[in-house]
């Protein structure tokens, strides 16, 4: 009896070895080779997937039409910069020219057929106390938003307009600069 116990116990402990060796044996000797299993659908073709990523067996033809990834409109950022301490429009724009421009681009959201919901953030320079910056780059974000809607632009598409003060400032410009003072909408 003792024999047989030792039998099933070494044929226990082969089975399992021969089971590892069977499944681990094409893992260890299966180098990478690139290549991508999936085929097109249509013959000639490749295509990409929900990551952007082309779909073509380096195996296939090499003929294949290229892939195409659409790629998403980037918001266009427009800016207004303001005279210190300043929030009317147009009075206390810095640059008129900038006025005429945001002129332009409301003409321009107006004649599309496609409706785009724009958001305004206004800006401060490092000068002033958090609270008054906050304050006064939502006085400047409000008076856009006002100025969009008095050129026409219907209010439902205008998204509430936000305040970020002084926590967001332009890199590589003087903190305290006049450049700082600004409204963005995109």
């Amino acid at each position: 009896m003792r024999n047989a116990n030792k039998t099933l116990c070494v044929m226990g402990y082969a089975v399992l070895v021969v089971l590892t060796l069977a499944l681990a044996g094409p893992a260890m000797g299966h180098t990478p080779t690139g290549e991508n299993l999936w085929l097109a659908e249509e013959e000639g073709t490749a295509w990409t997937t929900r990551y952007d990523e082309c779909w073509q067996s380096k195996a296939g033809p090499a003929d294949l039409a290229p892939c195409v990834v659409e790629q998403p409109k980037s918001p266009k950022i427009v800016e207004l910069n303001f005279n210190y301490n300043e929030y009317a429009v147009p009075s206390g724009v810095a640059d008129p020219r900038q006025v005429a421009e945001v002129d332009e681009y409301i003409d321009q959201l107006k004649a599309t057929s496609e409706r785009e919901r724009i958001t305004i953030v206004g800006h401060t320079s490092a000068d002033g106390s958090d609270t008054y910056n906050m304050e006064l780059g939502q006085k400047r974000a409000d008076a856009v938003r006002d100025y969009f809607i008095r050129q026409g632009y219907p209010a439902e598409d205008l998204a509430p307009a936000k305040s970020r003060g002084e926590y967001e400032l332009i890199p590589g410009i003087d903190p305290y600069s006049d450049a700082q003072c600004r409204v963005e909408f995109h």
